[in-house]
């Protein structure tokens, strides 16, 4: 006969083998990609098809991760913030959560290097494109065109990644976005800090005002002078500097450029 303690034994066993093969569907579905690096910190962020707590595992050797973040809460839309970095230093990665990484593990692709010091006269490559959000042929041979050139270069790609606007075509949806810029360019964005400005087809799905929409949800931006510049307090416009170098992103295309704060970083009067 059947006691209850096998009975315990096997609902165990298929409890224990049902989360086994959830662990095993869990899956990077978007990213990671790298955002708000100065000289001492960065930003990574990805998605997974289920939500789990969100960890980035780190160091300074390709396969070695001493050092970790987690943030405790579960979601699907992971945002680290690495704090406490060496300016102008290297760092290899992988994401995933408490239980061990998802993605990049001994993958010497998944690396980050800080910011030089604020107003440091370093050499500072920055790769710049605009109306990319084609997701077609075009969009595809600016890529190559970029990634055999920073190739010729040896281990010197692009220190900084800045989008022009229309990034996703037509309407910035969350699925043009993926298949214009996260499909197109996951070894880009993965070891690239990437700076985006919203463009009028980005904004068909955006609401400025509210700070709202695939734009907004998909990108992290400095609103408070975290990066140095002036704290605008909103992600449509907003302004950071890398090495001697000030940037400042402006929102053409809604009302926030009646705000009195958007003339004065646009240099208006």
């Amino acid at each position: 006969m059947f006691g209850w303690s096998n009975r315990l034994a096997a609902a165990a066993a298929v409890f224990l083998l049902a989360g086994a093969s959830l662990a095993e569907a869990q899956t990077v579905t978007r990213g990671p990609y790298l955002q708000m690096v100065g000289p001492d910190e960065i930003t990574v962020r990805w998605r997974t098809d289920t939500a789990t707590q969100s960890t980035v595992r780190f160091g300074t050797a390709n396969g070695s991760y001493p050092d970790s973040e987690t943030v405790s809460d579960t979601r699907t839309e992971h945002i680290v913030t690495l704090t406490g970095l060496g300016a102008r230093a290297t760092y290899f990665y992988t994401v995933g959560d408490d239980g061990g990484a998802l993605a990049g593990q001994g993958d010497a692709t998944f690396t980050f290097t800080t910011a030089p010091a604020v107003a440091s006269g370093t050499p500072t490559r920055i790769w710049v494109i605009g109306d990319s959000g084609t997701k077609d042929g075009n969009a595809r041979a600016v890529r190559n065109a970029y990634k055999d050139y920073a190739g010729s270069l040896g281990a010197k790609p692009a220190d900084l990644w800045l989008m022009l606007g229309d990034n996703a075509y037509n309407d910035g949806t969350d699925t043009e976005y993926q298949a214009a810029v996260f499909d197109m360019y996951p070894e880009v964005l993965r070891r690239t800090p990437l700076f985006s400005t919203l463009g009028n087809h980005d904004g068909h799905q955006a609401d400025s005002a509210t700070q709202s929409g695939p734009y907004y949800d998909i990108f992290t931006f400095p609103t408070g002078g975290e990066l140095g510049g002036l704290t605008s307090g909103t992600e449509a416009y907003y302004s950071f500097d890398y090495a001697n170098i000030h940037f400042i992103s402006l929102d053409c295309e809604s009302a926030c450029k009646t705000d009195p704060l958007w003339w004065v970083m646009s240099g208006k009067n």
